[in-house]
């Protein structure tokens, strides 16, 4: 029996790495008691509640590719806390034939023991849900007495002991600065950019999260400079949890919040946090929301993929990357007149129209798609050969895992770039077998006619016409211009 062994802690904390240890050393010998081939160790240290765990994802993933024939856990709870989570283990182990045993003698598939499956199931959730009770109930209390019980502390803060206070590096000053520029006048977008241009680190990456962004954004300035924290308060029970089975929290009414004033070091004077309010307030009550322009949402920066937004003065669009991050997240600063992208696309559009007026222009129209169809057979045999490669490619390495040439990790990362690679490859060969139909459809000449007939004689580009006929416009650092319609251009190299 080819086996694999399942070890879980609550948290990640020193005091529990010894329990996973112990976990492990049972599970071996109880393996070379009956002689197992023990395949692969996971482990996880979160709760059992959660879907969303490393471990448990790889044991599943490898249970479906058929690397073991029996799981080995401490107890059910173990692998799962959550109802619906240990009947979808059940099913999956099922599917795949693979054997569940549990060491505190509560299932055994192997013999037969699985009658009681659901009572455990029961339990476990049951008692995660009185744990989150008595945990929520406990954190209200220390909230009530005065002490913080968030998991992160806020920015500029380190917790001691359930008392926030400054901490000695950089993120109070970045803080202070955050309030002044606004009281000066700057937007929280221009705060952001500045504030990654200087390489800062976000809340998120001094909080260590994990997968933390290196980009400062609007919203999270916004956050800062409505926390009281920063004035001396501690505010507190803003969220709950919904269910002990997942993540997201629901958001609590003004009457419900815990508030003790004056309870740590403020960063900030009170007076320049309420005067921050009422800018805050001001300003929310008087702005305008921003105009839809023509262009907005067809064109693109071509070098970070950012819509361009339009500037009023400069009567022209910018890339939004550049506008909202600055150099450090796209160099592209190149400013596009509207008049002028309406007199590009115009022009083109009026020429074509001409040459469904012409019958020479017209066999000249119908030689250039027949080339055209060449060329987009070539492309789908060249996209075919590729995906080819990629699926012989992923079997490799699947063998390389299997004979542990590489690691899971190593395969993990191959899979993910391989599936991303064929999802894009076969958008790419969708959109090719429709090319190719429009190439050969015999009437579609007669149907592009007739579409730009319905828009002429024209006189000006209104946004009917423009996401009629016109997919994407992309402007590249140099200003190269590239239009990308909704039908498929005969005149166009590429």
């Amino acid at each position: 029996m080819r086996c694999a062994i399942y070890a879980r802690v609550s948290k990640e904390l020193d005091s529990q790495k010894t329990s996973i240890d112990n976990q492990i050393d049972l599970f071996r010998n109880y393996a070379n008691e009956n002689n197992w081939e023990i395949v692969r160790v996971y482990t996880d240290k979160t709760s059992g509640t959660k879907v969303n765990r490393p471990g448990l994802k790889s044991l599943i993933a490898d249970g479906k590719a058929k690397l073991f024939d029996v799981i080995l856990a401490k107890e059910l709870s173990r692998l799962a806390r959550n109802g619906r989570l240990s009947y979808e283990l059940r099913d999956i182990c099922q599917l795949n034939n693979i054997h569940i045993v549990c060491l505190d003698n509560s299932i055994n598939t192997l013999t037969g023991d699985v009658q009681n499956f659901g009572l455990f199931a029961w339990l476990y959730e049951n008692e995660s849900l009185n744990n989150s009770r008595r945990n929520k109930a406990s954190k209200r209390t220390k909230a009530v007495r005065g002490e913080f019980t968030g998991s992160n502390p806020t920015y500029g803060y380190y917790n001691d002991g359930g008392k926030l206070k400054i901490r000695q590096d950089q993120s109070p000053d970045i803080v202070r600065r955050i309030f002044n520029y606004y009281l000066e006048g700057t937007g929280m977008d221009t705060i952001a950019k500045s504030l990654i241009a200087e390489g800062v680190p976000t809340p998120s990456q001094v909080a260590k999260k994990a997968n933390a962004s290196t980009l400062w954004h609007a919203s999270t300035i916004k956050n800062i400079l409505k926390n009281r924290h920063y004035c001396g308060d501690l505010v507190q029970h803003k969220t709950e949890s919904i269910s002990v089975t997942t993540t997201k929290r629901r958001i609590l009414d003004e009457e419900s919040l815990i508030v003790h004033r004056d309870m740590h070091e403020p960063i900030i004077s009170r007076e320049t946090f309420e005067a921050v309010q009422r800018m805050l307030q001001s300003r929310t009550r008087i702005g305008k929301a921003p105009k839809k322009h023509l262009f907005t949402n067809v064109l693109y920066c071509k070098e970070c993929g950012r819509g361009m937004w339009y500037k009023v003065n400069q009567k022209g669009y910018r890339c939004g990357g550049n506008l909202k991050y600055g150099d450090f997240y796209c160099l592209n600063k190149k400013a596009v007149k509207e008049l002028k992208l309406k007199k590009i696309v115009l022009t083109y559009l009026k020429e074509l129209f001409q040459a469904f007026q012409d019958d020479s222009m017209m066999k000249s129209l119908m030689k250039k798609l027949e080339q055209k169809q060449q060329e987009f057979q070539k492309e789908m045999s060249n996209v075919d050969n590729q995906i080819q490669d990629l699926r012989l490619k992923r079997l490799e390495y699947l063998n390389l895992y299997t004979e542990q040439v590489i690691t899971k990790q190593e395969l993990i990362e191959y899979r993910e770039l391989t599936d991303k690679k064929l999802k894009e490859l076969d958008m790419i060969k969708a959109q090719i077998h429709q090319n190719l139909e429009e190439c050969t459809n015999e009437n579609y000449a007669i149907e592009l006619g007739n579409k730009l007939k319905n828009f002429f004689p024209l006189k000006d580009l209104d946004s009917k016409l423009l996401h009629s006929l016109v997919e994407k416009i992309t402007v590249s650092i140099d200003g190269d211009i590239d239009i990308h319609y909704t039908f498929i251009n005969p005149f166009q190299d590429k």
